[in-house]
């Protein structure tokens, strides 16, 4: 028989302790991480990452399914992503493993982005292609990058993307949920589609292109100005608030338990006045089941910032998953990030990404560790 200064040399001894460890840090925080798109391409990739969540009690992945308006799915509406391996539709190989270990499955969508590469696709049946005029353009017609978004404003924008998450849901009515990316404008003075300001200018009368342009010329005031282009600003959040809003009701018409969410800007001032996404109202108002603030800033003191500004926001921390980086900061910067977050009352994190994991390396048990060694010792 083993005597105790034995057992607590061997392995085994060890394998408890750091199971205690990891099985704290389960039940202190529900576990959920970002997969992209690359990670979708094989049957062996798809299997290697839902494993993974499973031997690591993550309970939900986000699967990047819309990129570049591409899909990683069967679509009558969207061309499939080339890179697949023939044969294989990702989300429906993802959501059979899913179902089998008990792992939720949401389809993360990005909405409006459509294009990244200083090259045009190859596709000739991409959306820049076949529909130019539903780009989204700036005041200047300049570019800030080479990101290209369509126009949330455009009539016919939102009837393109409602028909795609329409399809998903009826085509893979056990999702747990669809998570949209890029619901927002690129950036501030962004919004200016020909046809966005034509719809504008029928309902308010003027051209906010050629306030923000010319109002000294115009003889407008700095106030009636401001009054002008925040009636501009109205006009493209409440369009993208109602692309969500159409989504919604037609999940609630099917009687369905598909779940809504989204990842967004971690300042909720800033997210609605600079990116148009008023994400205040979506949680609030029940649009939207739960969001993923993106507060990914290495920096601790803006870290904590943006949570103190979350909170005074929102009417139910429940509805809300801190997103943390993991690609930009150390094992022990992530931890004290977790730490904050739970101490602020937010019990469900999302880690980005997945690729993190894969190509550098990255130790979660030792993460797990990590906190559970630290979580008391945190200064306030």
């Amino acid at each position: 028989m083993k005597t105790v200064v034995q057992f607590l040399n061997s392995k085994y001894f060890f394998l408890i302790i750091i199971s205690n460890f990891v099985f704290s840090f389960d039940r202190d925080f529900n576990t959920s991480i970002w997969v992209e798109r690359h990670h979708l391409y094989s049957k062996s990739s798809i299997e290697s990452l839902i494993f993974y969540a499973f031997e690591n009690n993550i309970k939900d992945i986000f699967l990047q399914v819309r990129s570049r308006d591409d899909a990683l799915y069967k679509s009558k509406l969207v061309t499939f992503n080339q890179n697949v391996d023939e044969n294989l539709d990702p989300l429906e190989y993802a959501l059979i493993l899913g179902d089998l270990l008990n792992i939720e499955i949401h389809a993360w969508i990005n909405t409006y982005l459509v294009w990244t590469s200083p090259k045009p696709p190859f596709d000739k049946e991409h959306i820049l292609f076949k529909y130019p005029e539903w780009i989204d353009n700036t005041s200047q017609n300049t570019k800030l990058d080479n990101s290209i978004y369509l126009s949330p404003s455009h009539p016919e924008v939102n009837v393109y993307l409602f028909d795609i998450i329409e399809e998903l849901i009826k085509k893979y009515p056990n999702l747990a949920g669809i998570h949209f990316d890029y619901i927002r404008h690129n950036d501030k003075n962004h919004g200016f589609n020909d046809e966005a300001i034509s719809q504008f200018q029928k309902e308010y009368f003027f051209n906010p292109k050629l306030v923000i342009q010319n109002y000294t010329e115009l003889g407008l005031s700095k106030v009636e100005t401001d009054s002008l282009i925040n009636l501009w600003s109205t006009f493209n959040q409440e369009n993208i608030t109602t692309l969500l809003k159409d989504i919604k009701n037609f999940i609630n018409s099917t009687n369905s338990n598909i779940l809504l969410s989204a990842a967004v800007k971690p300042n909720p001032l800033e997210a609605k006045n600079r990116w148009s996404q008023d994400w205040v109202k979506w949680i609030n108002d029940g649009i939207l089941d739960f969001i993923i603030p993106m507060n990914y800033t290495i920096d601790e003191k803006i870290f904590i910032d943006n949570i103190k500004k979350i909170s005074t926001q929102i009417n139910n921390k429940d509805k809300v998953l801190m997103g943390i980086a993991i690609y930009n900061q150390s094992i022990p910067m992530i931890s004290r990030k977790i730490i904050l977050s739970k101490y602020s009352g937010y019990s469900k994190i999302c880690l980005f990404s997945y690729s993190t994991i894969i190509n550098d390396d990255f130790d979660l048990a030792s993460l797990k560790y990590e906190y559970l060694n630290n979580k008391y010792l945190i200064e306030d």
